[in-house]
């Protein structure tokens, strides 16, 4: 049965929220009054003790089903005597002597005195932007625990993991999506501007509601089902604030160790990359979980690493490796650094015995993160080890070229080629799950791309290139998987007696 589309509410309200009704006094009356049986403002003052002069400031009114109101504390205390000698001054400055009052007295996370006083106020007598206001943050809290309830009921009754994934994803895709589209609508000026609402509750301040409930909705998911996330999405801005809380002092500590370091330029604006994506990010710009969780790891190891020791290329090059910092550019510099080793080297015999050094060197490295920095390249490891080997080949021939122990077979018949229905990408993968499988057993993948090059051509194409089998092989899409099953299926089915 095709599962309805679970943010329904949220679109239903989003189209309220900017195509207004026409509304009547009693709009939103019914629903509010049944959200609580109380209804008032709450005034909050806040105050404080110095050189003993006491002073104190009284916040903006909420009511009690704001967003904000959320619980007083329930220890009440006994206030001191000369605050309680305030309390006429403030009930004047109010204006609320001819009004019922209640006073709540506590403390706040620095022990200073708190009071509470709270109004009554019928429903019916708000304002009708405060009531549409209250209506949509009760709307989406409500209703974000029915969708909790329900996922959390339909994931239990799923009997593999493949379904809780898919479904995981597809519920990720839909929130993200409107989340977006919530947020430029909003257009915050900045980061804080999406948590605070205005005084006079706007469409911004009913969008912010919606916004920061899908953004629960979210965190819900990352925090229930974490080995299930699409980490291909887009990462809840208060999961990265949150986060980012707890790493800021070790940003900063290897921000100023670098900078006082005195690494090569190039290598520091490598190494930076990572820091300035966490530190630099904004509510409006894409951040993945994936990205997040390699950059926040990157901070927290690289600074640990480069703590303990005094700070050198080498060392920072060794601890980039360890990390699978996987760049395009971070390759380009240790390949520099080979092509700049080899060039000392007078013959070609020495630059492959530099060259295999230096094979055996990376293949024994081990890398800590297996998490890459760029998901869609290869593993910084076997993207180097490829160049090198391919570097080497390149030498061999040269040097059976200058040596003239090359035989070249003049032929004017074309090489033949077994012509397959698998598709470039297919063929590619099927090759991989026989090496997987130990079926092919032969260690240098760049021969394996070289032998299907070679030997194999689609209905498409009579020249299939490496480089495209190499993109193919790292980045295997589903369809491709499901097309590659189906086959090994029916071979399957020609084995049965």
């Amino acid at each position: 049965m095709k599962q309805k589309y679970i943010l329904e509410i949220y679109d239903g309200l989003i189209k309220e929220i900017k195509n207004p009704k026409i509304v009547f006094d009693n709009d939103f009356v019914n629903y509010l009054e049944n959200c609580s049986e109380f209804s008032y403002y709450i005034y909050r003052i806040d105050f404080v003790k110095k050189n003993g002069e006491i002073k104190y400031q009284i916040k903006n009114k909420i009511h009690n089903l704001h967003p904000k109101a959320g619980k007083k504390d329930s220890n009440e205390i006994e206030a001191d005597i000369s605050l309680q000698n305030l309390v006429p001054e403030i009930i004047e400055e109010l204006d609320l002597q001819n009004q019922k009052t209640k006073l709540h007295w506590t403390t706040n996370k620095n022990d200073d005195e708190v009071l509470y006083i709270l109004v009554d106020v019928p429903i019916k007598n708000l304002d009708e932007k405060t009531r549409f206001f209250l209506y949509c943050f009760q709307t989406v809290k409500n209703e974000n625990d029915r969708i909790k309830k329900l996922n959390k009921e339909i994931i239990f009754n799923f009997k593999s993991n493949n379904r809780i994934e898919q479904y995981i994803h597809k519920k990720q895709h839909a929130i993200e999506i409107l989340a977006t589209r919530v947020i430029k609508d909003i257009n915050p000026v900045n980061s804080s501007d999406i948590y605070s609402f205005s005084n006079h509750y706007d469409k911004k301040d009913c969008l912010k509601i919606i916004y920061i409930y899908l953004e629960k909705l979210l965190r819900f998911i990352e925090k229930e089902y974490k080995n299930y996330l699409n980490i291909n999405i887009q990462i809840p801005y208060r999961s990265i604030l949150i986060k980012e809380f707890e790493i800021t002092e070790k940003l900063n500590a290897l921000k100023a160790n670098l900078l006082n370091s005195d690494i090569d330029t190039n290598l520091l604006k490598l190494v930076y990359e990572p820091l300035l994506k966490i530190s630099t990010i904004k509510i409006q710009e894409k951040i993945t979980y994936h990205e997040f969780y390699y950059c926040s790891d990157f901070i927290t190891i690289l600074q640990n690493q480069l703590n303990e020791e005094i700070i050198s290329n080498r060392l920072v090059k060794d601890s980039l490796f360890d990390l699978n910092f996987n760049s395009v550019q971070f390759l380009r510099y240790l390949v520099t650094d080979i092509q700049n080793e080899l060039e000392l080297l007078e013959s070609n015999i020495s630059k492959i015995d530099f060259l295999y050094k230096e094979l055996k060197n990376y293949n024994q490295k081990q890398i800590r993160n297996f998490i890459r920095y760029k998901e869609n390249l290869p593993p910084l490891k076997l993207q180097l080890i490829s160049w090198i080997e391919e570097e080497i080949e390149y030498i061999t021939k040269k040097i059976k070229l200058e040596a003239n122990q090359i035989v070249f077979t003049a032929s004017n018949e074309e090489k033949i080629k077994f012509l397959t229905e698998l598709s470039v990408a297919q063929i590619s993968y099927f090759f991989s799950i026989l090496l997987e499988g130990g079926i092919i057993k032969h260690h240098n993948q760049m021969d394996i791309f070289r032998f299907i090059s070679e030997n194999f051509k689609t209905k498409n194409t009579d020249t299939i290139s490496i480089d495209s089998l190499k993109v193919k092989h790292y980045n295997v899409e589903a369809t491709t998987k499901q097309a590659i099953n189906d086959k090994l299926l029916l071979l399957l089915s020609f084995t049965k007696v």
